[in-house]
């Protein structure tokens, strides 16, 4: 029997998955078991400059140069600062840009944070 803590985790990937895809992602790979560092990775189609900075689901108001996302998916938005740190370092080797997936208020959607310098 699957522990209920990771049927948790598992089903808010997939919802997280969903959201990214209907928000206009091309592609999107999740990382069975949360082996590495990142849970899902996006990847997005180049985007005029004026649909980026009209659209409501991005959190940062700074523009988003990178069209690949490292995503760690947390429900309760706590992303421990060692995953942080691990995180931010693959992305600034590989051009993609860190983001943290979280639950929107009272525990339903998806809400995306993205992870700029200032927050380590």
């Amino acid at each position: 029997m699957s522990n209920p803590r990771y049927v948790a985790g598992r089903a808010f990937e997939y919802r997280t998955r969903v959201k990214l895809l209907s928000r206009g992602a091309v592609y999107v790979m999740r990382a069975a078991s949360s082996k590495g560092a990142a849970d899902l990775i996006a990847l997005w189609p180049k985007l005029p400059v004026a649909d980026i900075v009209t659209a409501d689901w991005f959190i940062q108001e700074t523009l988003v140069a990178s069209r690949v996302w490292l995503v760690q998916c947390k429900r309760d938005g706590k992303l421990p600062k060692l995953e942080r740190i691990v995180l931010k370092q693959l992305a600034e080797k590989t051009g993609a840009t860190p983001v943290l997936a979280k639950t929107g208020p009272n525990g339903r959607g998806v809400k995306f944070v993205l992870l700029n310098e200032q927050e380590c």
